[in-house]
């Protein structure tokens, strides 16, 4: 009798493990799929911002951001004519863009996902910039909320970045922000 159940309960200490193995595996497996889903929306979305930038296309810009932030950003089209300016007479040779990662607002089976990105064009003048890029690709709760909320637009380089920039803007606000070497948020 002893034998029989000390036998069970080496069994059943053998099937947990194994099932907990086969966990861990799935899990991996989800985590590298949301990489995987990820990674190519938001080299999707940054295809299309630099796109509209090249072709100077301010109303397909403007149509890349959710409904909600077009109604919170305050003067959008003004600031999408700034963002736009600022590339003129600069043509963008080439794009090199990093994921930045995301963020979740619920763990598996999200009602949101919110992806960051960065870019760094290479211009036609010999200088370089980053664009990092945050959007909404998925929101069950509020769908207006889908879209770009946020585009950063630094007119320097990683390389170039000054020691005293505090970062700019705050990962959840909602706008364009642009800056230069001339008006950088200092610490």
């Amino acid at each position: 009798m002893k034998k029989s159940t000390l036998a069970m309960l080496c069994l059943l200490m053998i099937l947990s493990a194994v099932f907990c193995l086969a966990g861990c595996k799935s899990r991996e497996q989800r985590l590298s799929e949301e990489s995987t889903y990820e990674d190519a929306h938001m080299k999707s979305m940054g295809k299309k911002v630099i796109n509209c930038i090249k072709t100077g296309d301010k109303e397909g810009l403007k149509k890349l951001f959710s409904k909600s932030a077009q109604k919170d950003i305050e003067d959008l089209d003004g600031k999408i004519d700034e963002l736009l300016e600022v590339f003129k007479g600069k043509s963008i040779v080439s794009v090199k863009s990093e994921s930045a990662g995301s963020s979740r607002t619920n763990d598996y089976g999200k009602k949101s996902i919110i992806i960051y990105g960065d870019y760094t064009p290479k211009l036609s003048t010999k200088g370089k910039c980053t664009i990092f890029i945050s959007f909404c690709d998925k929101n069950d709760e509020n769908p207006d909320d889908k879209g770009v909320f946020q585009m950063e637009l630094r007119m320097f380089s990683k390389e170039e970045t000054p020691k005293d920039f505090s970062g700019g803007a705050y990962q959840d606000d909602h706008g364009i922000f642009i800056y230069t070497l001339q008006n950088y948020p200092k610490k």
